[in-house]
């Protein structure tokens, strides 16, 4: 992997981790206020369970009051208290039907069914006989199958209370419980009422039993409406407060001073009123009781929904929150990505490029702004600077190639001087094998004094560029030649399988092709004399390898010029 790829993967690496975080965090919280969401929508639709419950429970305990006063009238009156009798038991009917749509009260709700139809079967029993011969134990019994069934429906409120026993709604149990004493001290007064009835029907006086049966009921309303206070006295919402002072008055003060006076009055069975007027006084005093009891629910009902209604608040905030959070990190990405990442990988490149000495593009990023762009404009800065650089080093360069042709070349002939050829001759003798011979050819132009004294030095200068110019024709490539100095050349054989006596003998041959041709046209024969010499690096210095060369040249002059003379290798 390359080192942009590398650096975009990590790059890329670094976002997905940093969006992902992102993602995790929005989604934690998200979750979490949904739950919370889901959780009091649950509570409301429990609550809303709950009251339905109550408010049937109630209705059952509030039939009571219009059957009292039916029993005691005559069968067949169409009477309001019949008129009043159906309303109720249409409104209990309706009340349990509603709950039926209810998951998990099925059985409950129908052993409620079963007692109330078990008990208005005998009241409607009881109403179809007159009035005189209506026994008292047949008001009782009426009266017990009427309470049969509100301790029935008993099991209705346990349910719904047991939906309130998770975690999501333990915090309604306070409100339903005390919902539930209100309840229970509503249907305690009514059984109070519903237990003097048949003695008050028949003109009896009020038994010891019903006087006993009475105080009990007074008891545990007592006990409950202390609880109540209890559990309830904290709430600082003044209508439930005002409510609390407006039970006080109406039933312990009113309600209970008619329950006093029946009692007084019944001693000897000379009631001032019958069922439909004790009835009429005794049920309004337990409106307070009835309101109390739905205000508790309702603060509990409002609470729950508007906790909903923060959750659901948050939910939309945190999301919408989370969503911009995402959008901006995505811009954020996207910009970094177009505006600093990509021109730094750019720039990254520009600075190999540039160490690598490729200056042909310019730098200046057309959508990097700020530091960047300066960044970039310090790039093409520094390219036109090394592109300058180059163009001195490139001068450089030749200058220096042309002084060191200008030190190794003979200005004359065109060819190497002395002195390169004795740098390369070094070189070559310490390179080379121990034992294998480096062959030298040393040659000089016969009677040259004569050709620049008979027509001049410059005819001389060209009979010298002349013999350099064939002396390189008639070589191959690896072959060394130098002018050695005056009229004396020298020519090194680096090749191995060189023949040097046969090389020496082509390059007289090429000076005897044909006449030279002098700047008058005058054709002039030229001719030189060679000396061979080979020696191995082992055998001694390139001295000596000269020296030994130089005898041979001076050994083919002596024998008449214009031959080759080879000494063998030593």
């Amino acid at each position: 992997m390359s080192k942009r790829h590398s650096l975009s993967y990590r790059f890329w690496a670094a976002i997905a981790v940093i969006l992902g975080c992102s993602v995790v965090l929005g989604a934690i919280l998200i979750t979490t206020y949904y739950r919370e969401l889901r959780a009091t929508r649950l509570s409301e639709t429990r609550l809303e369970h709950f009251q339905l419950v109550m408010r049937a429970v109630n209705h059952l305990s509030a039939e009571r009051g219009p059957l009292n006063s039916v029993l005691g009238e005559e069968p067949g009156k169409d009477s309001p208290s019949r008129k009043r009798l159906a309303s109720f038991r249409a409104n209990t009917d309706a009340a349990l039907d509603r709950l039926s749509a209810i998951t998990g009260f099925s059985q409950q709700l129908a052993d409620t069914r079963r007692s109330l139809a078990h008990a208005r079967q005998l009241a409607d029993t009881l109403d179809r006989q007159p009035l005189q011969a209506r026994r008292p134990q047949d008001f009782r019994d009426v009266v017990q199958a009427m309470f049969a069934v509100v301790d029935t429906a008993q099991a209705l409120v346990d349910a719904a209370i047991g939906g309130f026993n998770t975690a999501a709604s333990d915090h309604l149990v306070g409100p339903a419980l005390i919902a539930r004493m209100l309840s229970d001290i509503r249907e305690q007064v009514g059984r109070m009422g519903s237990n003097i009835i048949p003695s008050i029907a028949a003109r009896l006086p009020i038994t010891p039993e019903q006087r006993t049966a009475h105080d009990i009921a007074y008891g545990r309303v007592l006990g409950f409406w202390q609880l109540v206070e209890q559990q309830s006295g904290e709430n600082s919402d003044p209508q439930i407060a005002a409510m609390r002072r407006a039970v006080n008055e109406d039933f312990f003060g009113r309600g209970m001073a008619i329950y006093r006076d029946v009692l007084a009055t019944g001693r000897d069975g000379n009631y001032g009123f019958d069922t439909i007027s004790f009835t009429n006084q005794i049920v309004p005093t337990f409106a307070s009781l009835e309101r109390l009891r739905d205000m508790h629910l309702d603060s509990a009902m409002a609470r729950t929904k508007a906790d909903g209604e923060h959750a659901r608040q948050l939910l939309i905030v945190i999301s919408a929150i989370t969503l911009i959070a995402l959008l901006l990190e995505l811009v954020l990405v996207a910009a970094s990505q177009t505006l600093l990442f990509r021109p730094l990988l750019s720039a990254r490149d520009a600075v190999m490029a540039l160490a690598a000495g490729k200056t042909g593009q310019s730098y200046v990023a057309p959508r990097a702004r700020g530091e960047v762009r300066s960044l970039f404009k310090a790039l093409d800065t520094l390219r036109s600077k090394l592109i300058e650089r180059d163009a001195l080093d490139q001068e450089k360069l030749k200058l220096t190639a042309q002084l060191r042709q200008l030190a190794e070349t003979d200005g004359l002939t065109g060819i190497l001087n002395r002195g390169a050829l004795e740098q390369r001759a070094a070189s070559l003798l310490a390179t080379r094998p121990a034992q294998q011979p480096l062959p030298l050819i040393l040659l000089d132009i016969d009677h040259f004094k004569g050709i620049n004294d008979r027509y001049g030095h410059v005819a001389g200068d060209e009979v010298l560029k002349e013999t350099a110019r064939r002396l390189q024709a008639a070589l191959r490539p690896a072959d060394i030649i130098a002018r050695f100095g005056g009229e004396e050349f020298a020519v090194i054989l680096p090749d191995p399988t060189a023949k040097p006596d046969q090389i020496a003998e082509r390059l007289r041959s090429a000076l005897l092709a044909r006449p030279f041709t002098l700047d008058n046209d005058a054709p002039l024969d030229v001719t030189a004399s060679f000396g061979v010499a080979a020696m191995v690096p082992a055998a001694g210095s390139w001295l000596d390898l000269v020296e030994a060369a130089d005898q041979a040249l001076y050994e083919a002059k002596a024998a008449g010029r214009n031959r080759v003379v080879a000494r063998p290798a030593a």
